[in-house]
């Protein structure tokens, strides 16, 4: 997402730069209507985005929305004076007919990314950017099929693993509420909780003939930000599941390292990757690109803002491959379409997401958070990426046979573009 923040989720369950000294993020709110890889920690994962103070009078917005609306706003109290005083059932709570006819408004933009959160809401976006929550320690995701949670994978000797929860679980209840055909954040809240408590899961598991309950001690989860290894021989693995505010110093610090072993090739694994900070997916191209435009901000009144990498490049020569897919956005589109325009490495896997739109997150009075598209955002060669999303110069799809096997294709794909070994897949 690009909000000035896309978005993966940890949950308890585990979503350039500017003139400015307050956080840019790159905010996908689309990414939580496709349901996109989160972490249940959980995380989530967003796009370019600023985080500012309530809007004031000064700001210039109120007093024009005032111009443009109160001569109408006559009709509305009318309205919900009728409802309030007539209506014959159960009327909703003050501040949710407030966000209720907030959200009506935002329904006739079109636009999936200028969107509102409760202050609930909004609490779980900015504990995203901490990089630590309390919960459970599993990636999930949306099951469009199944229409609920599904288990993409637990943290290692993270509370669910702990207790039994494996990969392709789906969730159906939680503390016997049914989940189904609900949405993916309101499970992940259902499933998030305070260290010490516990939450009942109660999961559908294939080859199980009835539902399991699993009993699941929430802790403190420090969402595994980046991860590192060596594949195929003598190959690099770097992956990066979020761009917290720690995400750019930390792919420095793990190449760095790795290019110690003097290994032959480099692999960037951004799959699953929904975003986060606008500053760091700079700070994470300046690891790979040295001298170089990383992307274009482009505003409606047709200003618009190059952000260059300013530090020198940790590996600007070796072999470079980075992994993308459909849930590759935003903050990780601006680094994967960086890499791309320069000519620095190929890129690997499924057409990403397609997030180039800026948010501008709004803190409100009452704590909640209003996003505001204000721009777009360009590759260094001027390619939209909104609602496109990046061609990986080689295309690899991962059939669910294969991703129930264990099998990752586009992994191996790297490895052998990179010249290493590939491993044969595991044995069933």
């Amino acid at each position: 997402m690009i909000d000035q923040p896309v978005a993966s989720s940890p949950s308890g369950v585990a979503p350039g730069r500017r003139s400015s000294s307050k956080p840019i993020l790159i905010t996908c709110l689309s990414i939580f209507a496709a349901a996109l890889l989160l972490s249940v920690g959980f995380g989530i994962g967003f796009g370019a985005g600023r985080l500012t103070a309530p809007p004031t009078a000064a700001r210039g917005s109120s007093s024009s929305a005032n111009d443009q609306l109160y001569p109408k706003f006559d009709v509305f109290w009318e309205a919900m004076n009728l409802l309030y005083s007539d209506f014959y059932g159960e009327l909703p709570q003050s501040d949710a007919a407030t966000y209720g006819a907030i959200r009506g408004v935002l329904g006739e933009l079109k636009d999936p990314n200028t969107s509102f959160m409760t202050p609930q809401e909004a609490e779980f976006f900015r504990s995203h950017l901490e990089g630590s929550f309390e919960g459970i320690g599993a990636r999930v995701e949306w099951d469009v099929k199944l229409d609920t949670v599904r288990i993409v994978e637990p943290f290692e000797n993270q509370p669910a693993w702990k207790a039994g929860v494996k990969r392709d679980d789906l969730v159906i209840a939680v503390d016997g509420e049914s989940v189904v055909g609900t949405d993916l954040t309101s499970a992940i809240e259902k499933i998030r909780g305070t260290k010490g408590s516990t939450v009942k899961l109660t999961i559908v598991r294939e080859g199980a003939t009835e539902p399991i309950e699993i009993d699941v001690v929430r802790d403190r989860i420090e969402i595994p930000t980046i991860a590192t290894k060596t594949v195929g021989g003598n190959l690099a693995y770097v992956q990066l599941n979020s761009f917290n505010e720690n995400a750019g110093e930390l792919v420095r610090q793990a190449v760095a390292d790795a290019l110690e072993q003097n290994p032959k090739g480099l692999i960037f694994d951004l799959r699953g990757n929904p975003g986060g900070l606008l500053t760091q997916a700079v700070e994470v191209s300046n690891v790979f690109l040295q001298d170089a435009d990383v992307l274009i901000e482009r505003f409606a009144d047709g200003k618009e803002q190059i952000y260059k990498t300013e530090k020198p490049a940790v590996a600007k020569d070796i072999p470079l491959v980075v992994l993308v897919n459909e849930g590759s956005a935003s903050a990780s589109e601006i680094v994967a379409g960086a890499v791309q325009d320069a000519g620095r490495g190929r890129l690997v896997g499924a057409k990403t997401y397609g997030k180039g739109s800026v948010q501008l997150p709004q803190t409100l009075n009452d704590g909640s958070i209003m996003r505001v598209t204000i721009a777009r955002w360009f590759t260094p060669k001027d390619r939209t990426i909104d609602g496109t999303g990046l061609d990986p110069d080689e295309v690899i799809e991962v059939t669910d046979e294969q991703r129930k096997a264990g099998e990752d294709p586009q992994l191996n794909k790297a490895i052998e573009l990179l010249g290493g070994q590939v491993e044969p897949p595991p044995v069933q």
